[in-house]
């Protein structure tokens, strides 16, 4: 993937994240700021949320916004008319391109047939279905609501009202999974075609189901052998079926890359809206509240000539050093790897003197790749790149 492609040096471009914080029920392995509430208060977060958005406005007037992404939670859980009426204040108040890449994330069990033309309707030109399984056991096991079969009527759906990018969201390592269901999955999944296809490794997160059941001692995960059979089967399947892997767990057809996750992950300015949304604009990284009442109840208008002063926490100030360290465990993460000359043309300074230790130990270990004025992570390396990029830390 080239920067032309993805025009990450577009000073010009901002990316719009929007928090949709509602699901039908919370899944064994999530420990993401969602939860059931009562459809009735639905179009009470959308009107805060608009109200969000339209007053933030002028802070982005020197942008174009290049991509929107619509994530949660279970955003295919509201009406389609509020998904419009999203939509719709974005395109009003903001300068967005006609090229932009409009992403939403769908549950196949709440996704029917005449919200894909809705979406359609309202611009959105990408899907993004979380699957996670294709064995009905193990979906079960993960709490999830939908089957297989559920997923593939919605995928059809989404096939016949027009969309052509279709990403599917996948997990391995699940309780109970073998290399023969993994197989399966992967095989059943990239036989339907989809654009692209994330797969994720599963992380027994604090104040989960799976936490508690792990401390008391009746998880029963994969052990690391079959972690790394796993890993040689996704290898294997995506370069069968014409997937080539652009980040550490994205894998897409030419040209159907993430366009949104691969700014965040290259320094391109995002703006999220919602319950807990995080950003990073003018070198400052935030988050919105995570109390959903306070967060309904505040008075934005009365903010906004302070900034946003109790809607925004946890603001910082990036600093140079803080700079450095994104530019390597961002950029690593794709699968091209992050440029010297990209490191001086933004730091004035050799990367050599500030990672030196690192990228030559990495390097001589056959964890990095060096050609070309690049570093990027070996396949060894890639397995154990959490590891790697923690030590890159400046601070």
């Amino acid at each position: 993937m080239s920067d032309e492609i993805i025009n990450v040096n577009d000073t010009k471009q901002l990316e719009l994240y929007i928090h949709i914080p509602f699901c039908a029920r919370k899944c064994n392995y999530c420990d993401f700021l969602s939860f059931p509430v009562n459809a009735k208060e639905h179009d009470a977060y959308i009107n805060r949320l608009c109200q969000e958005i339209t007053l933030s406005a002028p802070s982005a007037a020197a942008y174009e916004i290049s991509t929107i992404f619509i994530g949660g939670g279970t955003p295919s859980i509201l009406e389609p008319k509020c998904i419009s009426r999203i939509i719709y204040t974005i395109r009003r108040h903001y300068n967005v391109r006609k090229s932009a890449e409009i992403t939403i994330e769908l549950n196949p069990a709440s996704t029917l047939r005449y919200k894909f033309a809705s979406y359609r309707d309202s611009g959105i030109n990408r899907i993004s279905i979380g699957l996670q399984s294709a064995n009905n056991t193990e979906l079960k096991t993960l709490g999830r609501l939908h089957i297989f079969e559920d997923f593939l009527k919605c995928y059809q759906d989404a096939r016949m009202e027009g969309f052509q990018n279709i990403n599917i969201d996948l997990m391995n390592e699940i309780p109970g999974q073998t290399t023969a269901s993994w197989r399966k999955t992967l095989r059943n999944v990239l036989m339907l075609k989809p654009e692209h296809v994330s797969i994720y490794n599963l992380i027994i997160e604090e104040g989960t189901v799976f936490q508690r059941m792990q401390a008391a001692g009746t998880l029963s995960l994969p052990s690391e052998d079959e972690d790394v059979a796993m890993d040689e089967i996704t290898k294997e399947l995506t370069n069968r079926y014409g997937y080539r892997r652009y980040e550490v767990s994205n894998y897409a057809k030419p040209g159907y890359e993430c366009r949104h996750n691969y700014g965040y992950w290259s320094n391109v300015p995002y703006l999220g809206f919602g319950l807990g949304a995080s950003s990073y604009f003018n070198g400052i990284r935030w988050s919105n509240i995570r109390d959903y009442r306070a967060y309904l109840d505040m008075d934005l208008p009365e903010d906004t000539a302070h900034g946003f002063v109790r809607l925004h926490q946890n603001m910082q100030i990036l600093s140079r050093e803080n700079q450095m360290e994104e530019f390597m465990f961002l950029g690593l993460r794709r699968i091209e790897g992050i440029s010297e000359l990209e490191f001086i043309r933004r730091f004035s300074v050799d990367i050599h003197t500030v990672f030196g230790r690192q990228l030559e130990q990495y390097t001589q270990n056959g964890l990095l790749i060096h050609e070309n004025y690049h570093y990027r992570f070996s396949e060894h390396g890639m397995n154990v790149s959490n590891a790697i990029l923690s030590d890159f830390l400046l601070t």
